[in-house]
């Protein structure tokens, strides 16, 4: 944009000097040829024409029989139109004269001082050229601030994209003054980002308080009951007990994961991974859990790289068999794929015959959320959740939906 603006008003400019220049030249040559011819139709008016008038801002010469000029009259003449010559004499002044052919036969030149006219046209032209200077400067000068503009706009947008991409909240938008509007903008942006930065500290030292404060507490109070049920077997049923505590650490441990993972988005353990293993990893771990249901597994799996967390992403495409085979009913088939598009990676897991209702479908990857016939299966409603995190820690987006073959869930990293 800032290129065609400085192309259009660089057009201008030219079409503002030519126009300039035209006009006044323009008026030059018309007033000096009505000068002139008014000077010849005074000339043949007169009778008899000789002698020839004298006037200080006329001038009247009698060319030779040759065609040629005495030599008092100088030859340093320019052609000012058709049939107009200028030329200086030696008081510097400028003259404008036409050759007139009398009916006598002979040639006679006929001027009028312009040095006036003259000098209002150089004034005009240079008064062109600098209204051309000027605009070709407010060009360059916009030319450079809308350059300035768009970099210290780039360079805000580069510093956003880059917290998003890492979670290095730390990083600030650099800039150089504070007199203009973006740099008041930087300076805004800054605070902002030093307050997130904040109270991001403040929900980790909130995580690592609960973590300290209630995991530890959890850990003895279960490690007590086993030893209840060592000492006093016969007393009470601990087994219940032990289980509601697994399920308490279990929904702490995959809660503060969610967080640590939404809120740091950490990248230092990404590296070029294949896909195609993990998936394969996943299916081999969820075997004997389908098999005791005599659930099929069917994978079509490409040879795909990518760059992520390869335990992460165990983590997600575990969540999601697990729920496939959790959720399925016995002899039931579960189909898995990977393909590899120019700009995304494509897994579709798809539970063939199940069905889940719109309503639930819309709210599977809030955390906590579980569909209400499987309110009796164990489970915490965070493993989508946790997908979903891991998922969008890698710039990519998941999704559930209907299709005619089942249930599937989409991931798209």
């Amino acid at each position: 944009m800032a290129v065609l603006f400085t192309v259009l008003c660089g057009l201008a400019a030219v079409i503002l000097g030519y126009f300039i220049n035209y006009f006044a030249k323009g008026h030059l040559v018309d007033s000096t040829e009505a000068v002139l011819n008014s000077e010849i139709r005074y000339i043949e008016s007169r009778s008899p024409i000789f002698p020839l008038p004298k006037h200080n801002d006329r001038l009247y010469v009698l060319m030779t029989d040759d065609g040629q000029l005495p030599d008092s009259v100088p030859a340093n003449f320019q052609r000012l139109s058709e049939g107009v010559l200028i030329f200086d004499v030696n008081n510097g002044r400028r003259f404008a004269a036409k050759i007139h052919t009398l009916n006598s036969g002979q040639k006679l030149l006929i001027g009028t001082d312009i040095t006036s006219v003259a000098e209002d046209f150089q004034f005009m032209q240079w008064l062109g050229i600098a209204s051309i200077i000027f605009v070709v400067i407010v060009v360059f000068v916009s030319f450079l601030i809308s350059v300035f503009v768009v970099s210290g706009t780039n360079q805000i947008a580069d510093t956003a994209r880059d917290i998003i991409a890492t979670g290095d909240l730390s990083r600030r938008v650099n800039f150089s003054s504070r007199w203009d509007d973006l740099g008041n903008m930087a300076v805004v942006l800054n605070m902002l980002l030093d307050r997130v930065e904040q109270l991001m500290h403040s929900v980790r030292q909130v995580s690592d308080n609960i973590a300290h404060d209630l995991r530890t507490p959890l850990t003895r109070m279960r490690n007590n009951i086993e030893e209840l049920q060592k000492s006093q077997p016969e007393n009470g049923n601990y087994n219940t007990l032990l289980d509601e505590s697994d399920r308490i650490l279990t929904t702490f441990s995959a809660l503060l994961r969610i967080s640590r993972i939404e809120t740091e988005q950490q990248r230092r353990h990404f590296k070029t991974v294949q896909l195609n293993e993990i998936l394969n990893d996943v299916i081999e771990f969820y075997e004997p859990l389908a098999e005791q249901k005599n659930i099929t597994v069917e994978a079509d799996i490409s040879a795909v790289e990518y760059f992520g967390d390869k335990d992460l992403l165990f983590q997600a495409f575990a969540n999601i068999l697990d729920n496939a085979v959790k959720y399925s009913e016995e002899n039931a088939k579960i189909h898995l794929f990977l393909t590899a598009h120019a700009d995304h990676k494509k897994i579709v897991m798809t539970n063939v015959d199940a069905y889940v209702s719109e309503d639930d479908i819309k709210h599977l990857f809030k955390r906590f959320y579980r569909a209400e016939k499987s309110r009796s299966t164990n489970g915490t409603g965070l493993g989508l959740s946790l997908v979903a995190a891991v998922v969008g820690l890698h710039n990519g987006y998941v999704s559930a939906e209907n299709t005619d073959e089942g249930f599937s869930i989409i991931t798209i990293l």
